[in-house]
């Protein structure tokens, strides 16, 4: 065994022991090798971690592509992602809002499920900021000022939108129809 093989072996230790460096642990383990890194920090929020952002920023700072990659693979961390208390941070909701731009719309059905039985935020407000959040950046893709989505992409946010409750209800249907 290397040097390199061996202090790999020993930051997945200090990642796994959790502790002040944490962080400083995660991000050297994922210079190294990205995915392992990625399992840690899922092996970490499912023990009861709370770095849900700043490990997400982390790898999605790293890998854009290898992050969604993993992400969209990943059942379990979906859920721990988006059941956190962390789940309206504005880095996840535009992470969500791209899964579904991009077309991965079972993964981001999952999220938004899990973003409706999230009992640490109100689900009302957060489907306006993804709706939100999808036009903006529907508008800023495509150079237009009016969203452009899929009829596949328009039915889940719809389907969604039906399972709110209040003023936003209304407020987001309309606006749906607007596309």
């Amino acid at each position: 065994m290397n040097n390199k093989q061996t202090r790999k072996y020993e930051l997945i230790i200090a990642v796994g022991s959790g502790g002040e460096n944490f962080m400083t642990n995660l991000a050297e383990l994922c210079a190294m090798d990205f995915a392992t890194a990625f399992e840690m920090w899922e092996f970490d929020l499912a023990r009861g971690g709370d770095a849900t952002v700043n490990g997400f920023n982390l790898f999605h700072s790293v890998s854009e592509l290898k992050t969604r990659q993993l992400f969209c693979e990943s059942l379990p961390l979906q859920k721990l992602v988006y059941s956190s208390k962390q789940a309206s941070n504005p880095t996840l909701i535009e992470f969500l809002a791209n899964l579904i731009l991009a077309g991965k719309l079972d993964t981001a059905d999952e999220c938004l499920s899990k973003l409706r039985t999230n009992t640490h935020i109100d689900f009302n407000d957060i489907m306006r900021t993804v709706v939100d959040t999808t036009f903006a950046l529907s508008c800023q893709k495509n150079g237009t000022r009016v969203p452009v989505l899929n009829k596949k992409q328009k039915t889940l946010l719809i389907d969604y939108i039906d399972k709110i409750k209040g003023p936003n209800k209304a407020l987001l249907t309309q606006r749906m129809k607007e596309i």
